[in-house]
């Protein structure tokens, strides 16, 4: 199955949170951003996703129909246990808050000290959750979720959410 490299993923603000997947799911096919099951984690888009995703610019290149080896727009639920810190080729890392060295992963090369990823601004290039909503072949920014998917989303599940834009792939 095809597997996009650019992702918009919607994340609670409380990392420990842990979404109920199929009361989730119920949830999204009711206000219809999600479709048809593709798979036991990917769902096709809703009748709903072009209005509950607000498209910057006047015409966006996206595919909206499952393609096998095409990239196309799809909708992942995605759990774990513990809080998982999710980044992407995109993601710019602070200063080493020990050394000031520039950082390109989660430990300094330098000084050896591991960065704590709850303290930096991460811009929306990456995050720490428990569980979140990919949503694939949406590029960096090309996309924002709206305040109506947001509120219901909220309105659901008890936290806020936000967005981060992961670029993924080979490096």
């Amino acid at each position: 199955m095809w597997h996009s490299e650019f992702k918009l993923c919607l994340y609670p603000d409380d990392p420990q949170y842990k979404f109920d997947k199929e009361k989730l799911q119920s949830e999204l096919q009711h206000f219809k951003l999600i479709g048809d099951k593709l798979s036991p984690l990917r769902y096709a888009i809703g009748d709903n996703f072009l209005s509950l995703i607000t498209f910057m610019g006047c015409s966006p290149n996206i595919e909206l129909e499952p393609q096998d080896d095409k990239p196309y727009c799809y909708i992942e639920l995605e759990t774990y246990e513990q809080p998982q810190f999710i980044s992407g080729k995109n993601t710019q890392y602070p200063p080493c808050p020990q050394c000031k060295e520039k950082l390109n992963a989660q430990l300094c090369s330098n000084c050896n000290r591991t960065l704590d990823v709850t303290k930096p601004n991460w811009r929306k290039s990456a995050f720490l959750a428990s569980s979140w909503i990919s949503i694939g072949n949406i590029y960096e920014l090309e996309a924002i979720p709206n305040d109506q998917l947001l509120s219901a989303l909220e309105s659901e599940t008890g936290v806020k959410w936000k967005p981060a834009y992961i670029r993924q792939g080979k490096e």
